[in-house]
């Protein structure tokens, strides 16, 4: 019996053929659920389950049966895929095929002199030690052929040679795709169409491959965008956004801009669409990730969460989900959150950082081949990005729009310029609120809050803070630094009392059981009487204050702040806002000239 992998805590054993099989139907299933056009879906299909099937044949060597049997500590170094390979060569497959298979574990193999710990060490066109590999599949090469045979009768792959020449004799690849210098060589020596394939294939293969060995039987069905329904009328900007274009949305803060992005994207939807919602904030992510799966209820568990904490927040979403499997719900967020890297959810709410990866050339970059063409992409509160990340975003937004990904870029407050930039890159259709429509011209008419200035700190203004908490409203303050807010807290908790629902504090530098806790309290709209924060409230949360107070910052900011106190401007009369001319802390965290002419104007 070959294997494929060592045996688990638990004594169990998987065996070579059944973990191919596994890959193998797995590739099928993933590709049925991939938006490719039908171009690309001409026997690419049959050439990934090709690949799956052959991928780990090169463990049926002895050697490396005996490392996952116990009896030896290593296989001196040796890689099976070139076996692999070398068996796929004798089948006479395509060379990205060939090349998809050697490289589904390393990089494309380089020389012996500029090796590196993630290639393929090579000489010439053969792998070091090659004459020893071979000797050592060659003990095993009839287990391995009779393996191929039941593969092939298994998945009905009559098409495939059931007999193939076993003796290895190399990899039959041309020079190029095996040379180090890969923009000097292969690049002009190997034609694009071919490069890109053999990525795709590649791409493809090591999805299959992670999700098949992580236990996934199944991939989630896409989610329809177009079964949307809100339990409200849409106001005219929002239905005006179902255009087949790459847009801008400039909207009020509590219009509905989100709404409007899953009118754009159900109307861009391709079948087995990507959609992908980016926001820079791992509390608005969880919040949009608990939204989304409120308004697909029936497509739960086909929309992904993706930042570098998923998993405490996932934990926290199941934890009760379990309560007889001591553990459970701790593996189950962790291997949602893994999940969610792969080639799985049809929808993932997850941080641009998640996008630069592909574009960067990270980790799986090649999955973006498969996953991008016809998906639709929201870029939430793009102006909030620091300038280099902004570049990267932008950049990542007109290679993927170049490969036929349709893009939405949405902000309450965009700067002009920051639009004329995003347009000159992506060419997109500017949507707004029109007053000239009743239901847009409602929203654009609230008076929302009245404004005052006050020449001190929020400290020095406790007596209006508790004043206004006493009369029973809910109070925002917002200051600019944590130690600020700290200050904040304590001073405010001395006069209204020290409890959670009277005074809370929230900011970016609570442990992460402490920050969920407080998020999912936020999120489930249990307001205190007085929240302490900084800037993390800022951007997409669905919370509405009754009144704020907030430290001076520029007019892009407290904007965004604004957008916490009164949001929906259903109160009866503007909300009440205090902007503390005097920072509390000396240190200057926005620059001064800018504040200084926000307070001014």
């Amino acid at each position: 019996m070959l294997l494929a992998k060592s045996a688990d805590a638990n004594g169990r054993e998987e065996t070579l053929l059944d973990h191919s099989l596994a890959v193998a139907r797995l590739s099928r299933r993933l590709f049925a659920r991939l938006p490719l056009p039908v171009k690309e879906q001409h026997r690419l299909e049959a050439d990934l389950e090709t690949a799956a099937m052959l991928h780990d044949l090169g463990k049926a060597a002895l050697g490396f049966q005996e490392l996952l049997q116990g009896k030896r500590k290593d296989w001196n170094g040796w890689r099976h895929e070139v076996l692999s390979a070398a068996f796929a060569s004798n089948l006479q497959l395509p060379d990205e095929v060939i090349f998809a298979i050697l490289t589904h574990h390393r990089q494309i193999p380089g020389s012996a002199h500029a090796e590196s710990g993630n290639r393929l060490k090579w000489n010439g066109n053969l792998p070091l030690d090659w004459a020893r590999i071979a000797a050592d599949w060659q003990v095993n090469e009839l287990l391995a052929a009779d393996l191929w045979k039941q593969l092939c009768v298994e998945l009905g792959r009559e098409d495939l040679p059931a007999n193939p020449k076993t003796e290895l004799s190399g990899i039959a690849l041309k020079a190029a795709w095996l040379n180090n210098k890969i923009l000097h060589v292969q690049c002009k020596e190997i034609p694009a169409i071919s490069r890109r394939r053999a990525s795709l294939l590649r791409g493809l293969l090591i999805a299959s491959d992670h999700l098949a060995s992580g236990g996934i039987q199944e991939v989630p069905a896409p989610v329809d965008l177009r079964r949307f329904s809100p339990n409200f009328a849409l106001r005219d900007f929002q239905t005006g956004c179902a255009v087949a274009e790459n847009l801008i949305l400039r909207a009020p803060t509590g219009s509905g801009k989100t709404e409007a992005s899953l009118v754009w994207a159900a109307h861009n939807q391709p079948i087995n669409g990507r959609f992908f919602y980016t926001l820079p904030h791992t509390a608005a992510l969880n919040a949009m990730y608990e939204r989304l799966r409120r308004e697909f209820p029936e497509s739960r568990d086909s929309i992904g969460l993706l930042h570098g904490r998923a998993a405490h927040h996932l934990y926290g979403s199941i934890e009760n989900d379990f309560p007889n499997e001591k553990g459970k719900s701790s593996q189950e967020a962790q291997a949602r959150a893994r999940l969610a890297k792969e080639m799985y959810y049809p929808v993932r709410v997850c941080t641009p950082h998640q996008l630069l990866r592909f574009t960067l050339r990270g980790r799986g970059w090649e999955q973006m081949l498969s996953e991008v063409p016809g998906a639709c992409i929201v870029f939430d509160e793009v102006h909030s990005y620091d300038p280099a990340l902004a570049g990267l975003t932008l950049g990542t937004a007109r290679l993927f729009a170049s490969m036929g990904a349709h893009l939405m870029f949405i902000s309450a407050t965009l700067p002009r310029f920051l639009q004329k930039i995003i347009e000159g890159i992506v060419p997109c259709k500017v949507m707004s609120p029109n007053k000239d429509s009743p239901t847009d011209r409602e929203i654009l008419n609230r008076k929302r809050h009245i404004v005052r200035v006050a020449d001190q700190t929020l400290l020095d203004l406790l007596p209006e803070i508790e004043a206004a908490a006493d009369a029973g409203l809910q109070v925002l303050v917002v200051c600019n630094h944590v130690r600020s807010a700290q200050s904040m807290a304590i001073a405010l908790r001395e006069r209204l009392g020290d409890d959670e629902a009277k005074v809370s504090l929230f900011h970016s530098r609570f442990n992460l059981r402490d920050r969920r806790s407080k998020e999912a309290i936020l999120a489930a709209k249990k307001l205190p009487c007085v929240l302490v924060a900084t800037q993390v409230v800022e951007v997409s949360l669905d919370i509405s204050f009754d009144v704020g107070f907030f430290e001076a910052a520029p007019i892009d900011a407290l904007a965004q702040r604004m957008g916490r106190v009164n949001r929906q401007g259903r109160a009866l009369s503007p909300a009440r806002i205090v902007i503390a001319g005097k920072s509390i802390s000396k240190h200057r965290l926005y620059d001064t000239n800018r504040t200084e002419a926000t307070v001014l104007c």
